[in-house]
């Protein structure tokens, strides 16, 4: 793992901290704005910083952060609701990132 991965997950641990206390869940629309408020600052940055920044890290770390939220609630007996919301969670996760790493291109000129 190299600093950029970490440097992703430190972002994406902040960010949640920071939102989660304003998304309580709920539907499908509130888990697509979190999922906007966490993973879209991390693939504007990933599109802001083309020559230091990896895309593939960004989407591991990402990949890995979601993983382990779904983990730490189910120890914590939270319920998953269903599979299609976990399925619909980590394809948004898929695109936001990518949307934000084409806007982050485009600010750059």
């Amino acid at each position: 793992m190299n600093n950029a991965f970490w440097r992703y997950m430190l972002l994406l641990g902040l960010l949640y901290l920071f939102w989660s206390e304003f998304f309580v869940s709920g539907g499908i629309l509130t888990q697509l704005a979190l999922n906007f408020a966490i993973f879209y600052p991390l693939g504007f940055l990933v599109g802001y910083r083309p020559q230091q920044e990896s895309l593939a890290a960004a989407y591991i770390a990402g990949f890995i952060f979601n993983s382990l939220s779904y983990v730490v609630a189910y120890s914590y007996g939270i319920p998953l609701g269903n599979w299609s919301m976990v399925i619909l969670d980590f394809a948004s996760f898929i695109m936001v990132v990518k949307v934000g790493a084409i806007i982050g291109k485009r600010a750059q000129s």
